[in-house]
């Protein structure tokens, strides 16, 4: 999903709050807009009584703040009234619900954070919580849209308890879902006691999908409105990545609906999808790092390799490029190897000169600090830091010897806990925007 249409479905979601004037409309609206941009479970239960039975959830809920969008640091837990409080959850104010799609690499989109930002840009002091269902996400594509209905169901648990436990407004309650995500979000507000306001689709995957029944996807009888994005639909119906047939109040086909440019990679993941391999049998890690400097560095396109140490194997010299190297901030990047490294013990990093000449090489520094990372198993979900082995700080030299992490006894827990408590203290930046 590209930055220009992230920005494009975060302006919609606000813009939509005009058109669900429409949804009491008995004929369904459905708007072909050209938008230049430049860029099988068990069945499910008839009774009511198994939405109280949270016992049976799998899938995870954090709450997700405008400081820190793009990690889960507090987890709201159905059944659990204190999660609520620990979380800082404020019931006055908007909730949104994010629920991401199937997933190769087992780890959350980049485009996930990003809309936690644009939604807080939007309303202040609104809840985004963001649904985690990765370890059903990363599986055979038909597979995990089969787990649709399970995740749906957890969805709907979760919404219908935080309701009740707050005396929650329904009509500040908006599901937004991506490709599975949006048909999951279909489903979770087909089965809750009462309808939802909004749900937003953000392209519904198409492959099973485009001629399933209603309850078993996202249509509009799901909420009070209902508005869908359709941004890849190329192909014949089922078998293009995005569903192609109508399922809203209202319905946006940007560009035609058929491609939006900056999202090649789409056609890339259904292509391995539709094959039924399991992302190719690669290993995923997701490494964050901040970078520390007294001077204003800034370089883009720098070529990288890094090295990873674990029980099974190693593996060294693996490439990639970052695409920006700012000091004092974080980067986050993806790293995959065909190789099952078991625990990672130790990883190293080296700044790679690249073909261009800078003038930063005749003069200046080309030196960043790094106090220490923090890196994600796709497969396995673990989340690991690495300290620098010799010194607070490992120096990022380009050109220069490897900076080297070993495994800190340092877990997430206490990181947790310490923002947690700098959140009661200080507060946060949402709260104080309410």
């Amino acid at each position: 999903m590209g930055k220009e249409n992230i920005r494009f479905f975060a302006a919609w979601i606000i813009l939509g709050k005009v058109f669900a004037t429409f949804s009491s409309d008995p004929e369904h609206t459905t708007v072909n807009a050209y938008v230049n941009s430049t860029a099988t479970p068990p069945a499910l239960p008839t009774t009511t009584e198994w939405i109280r039975d949270y016992a049976g959830i799998v899938s995870k809920f954090s709450l997700r703040t405008a400081d820190i969008p793009d990690d889960d640091m507090c987890y709201l837990v159905a059944g659990r009234p204190e999660s609520i409080q620990e979380c800082e959850f404020n019931p006055g104010m908007q909730t949104f619900v994010i629920i991401h799609g199937w997933t190769v690499t087992g780890m959350f989109e980049s485009w996930v954070p990003k809309l936690v930002s644009a939604l807080y840009e939007r309303e202040p002091g609104a809840n985004v919580i963001v649904v985690d269902w990765l370890t059903r996400a990363n599986q055979h594509y038909t597979t995990s849209a089969a787990y649709t209905k399970l995740v749906g169901r957890d969805v709907a648990k979760f919404v219908t308890w935080i309701q009740k436990e707050l005396h929650l407004s329904w009509e500040k309650i908006h599901l937004l879902g991506y490709s599975l995500g949006a048909h999951v979000a279909g489903i979770a507000g087909d089965l809750t006691d009462h309808k939802i306001s909004r749900i937003t689709g953000l392209d519904p995957a198409g492959p099973t999908f485009e001629h399933a029944e209603d309850q078993d996807t996202l249509s509009r009888d799901d909420a009070q409105f209902v508005d869908v994005l359709h941004t890849n639909t190329r192909g014949s119906p089922g078998r293009s990545i995005g569903i192609q047939k109508a399922v809203g109040h209202i319905d946006i086909y940007p560009n035609g609906g058929t491609f939006q440019p900056g999202c090649n990679i789409q056609n890339t993941l259904m292509g391995i999808a539709l094959e039924g391999i399991k992302g190719l049998q690669m290993f995923h890690y997701q490494v964050k790092m901040h970078l520390f400097s007294k001077d204003s560095l800034s370089f883009t396109e720098q070529p990288i390799k890094v090295s990873l140490y674990g029980t099974h194997g190693e593996k060294e010299d693996i490439p990639h490029v970052l695409p920006v190297m700012n000091a004092n901030t974080t980067l986050s990047f993806l790293i995959t190897t065909d190789m099952d490294m078991g625990d990672l013990m130790m990883v190293k990093l080296r700044w790679e000169k690249d073909a261009i000449i800078s003038w930063s090489d005749w003069w200046g520094s080309s030196r960043f600090h790094v106090r220490k990372l923090r890196i994600k198993s796709g497969e396995t979900q673990s989340k690991i830091i690495f300290s620098a082995k010799e010194a607070e700080f490992a120096d990022l030299l380009r050109g220069g010897e490897a900076a080297v992490f070993v495994k800190s006894k340092e877990d997430n827990m206490s990181r947790k806990e310490k923002l947690m408590h700098k959140m009661k203290t200080q507060g946060s930046l949402f709260a104080h925007n309410a």
